[in-house]
């Protein structure tokens, strides 16, 4: 069974699915979608800053910030 975490993304009830966390040598990768948008799962990479894990747009915007703890909810 797969596990999905559902991480509150605003303050009026906006939510970050993540699943399927993978490490690919010193890289890190989730599977993610939100309630923003009605595109299906998208694997990306994640980075870690200041103890959080952000998820980045292609012109490096950060589109996502979480904290590090809900990578252990999908291991």
């Amino acid at each position: 069974m797969k596990t999905i975490a559902a991480i509150p993304a605003d303050s009026v009830g906006g939510k970050l699915w993540i699943k399927d966390f993978r490490v690919d040598g010193d890289k890190l990768f989730v599977k993610y979608k939100s309630t923003y948008n009605d595109i299906p799962f998208k694997e990306t990479e994640i980075f870690n800053i200041d103890n959080n894990f952000v998820i980045t747009g292609a012109d490096g915007t950060v589109l996502f910030r979480f904290n590090i703890g809900w990578i252990d909810k999908i291991k």
